[in-house]
């Protein structure tokens, strides 16, 4: 036969203990885990970033190569994302009129009317725009070239093409 006192159970007071221990440990937990949540999110844009740049660069020797430099200026409207056999996952699409703050964080997407390439900024990271919108980076591609006649357009054999570049519209900070 067991006694009232072997069959007790938590005390209203211990069961408090317990669970202010749990919520201390989940506390810390978290601010342990989501700096690397936010790192990650940088790693991600920062591969998807080279991808586009050696993509378009890719682009450009290609028409050099068969002949059509004269279209290398072309390549600055068009879509970065569209000369990526695989786009990355978190890539959303082409949006006609994107209202920016109903897209999810960390996403992709080509802005049309805007004729950029946009990464929406997600949350738990260390990103900082030092101009412009404060949750998104934007990038339009930029033409290089050497004006050797100084007419001031490329003309494919006169002028030296120095290459095509993702620029960023506006300063931002992302540490690491």
């Amino acid at each position: 036969m067991r006694t009232r006192e072997s069959a007790r159970g938590f005390t209203l007071i211990e069961l408090m203990v317990v669970v202010i221990a749990v919520g201390i440990m989940a506390g810390f937990a978290l601010d342990r885990l989501l700096p690397l949540v936010g790192r990650a999110q940088r790693v991600a844009f920062l591969q998807v970033e080279g991808q586009l740049k050696s993509a378009l660069l890719l682009e450009a020797a290609d028409r050099i190569t068969h002949g059509e430099s004269s279209t290398l200026p072309q390549l600055t409207s068009v879509n970065p994302m569209s000369l990526l056999l695989d786009p990355p996952s978190n890539y959303i699409g082409a949006l006609a009129w994107p209202d920016p703050d109903k897209i999810p964080g960390h996403t992709w997407y080509y802005d049309e009317h805007g004729k950029c390439l946009v990464y929406r900024v997600g949350k738990f990271t260390r990103f900082k725009a030092l101009k412009g919108p404060d949750n998104r980076i934007e990038f339009r591609v930029d033409f290089a070239y050497r004006d050797r006649n100084g007419d001031g357009k490329f003309e494919a054999g006169r002028d030296e093409f120095d290459g095509l570049r993702l620029v960023p519209l506006y300063a931002f900070d992302w540490p690491d």
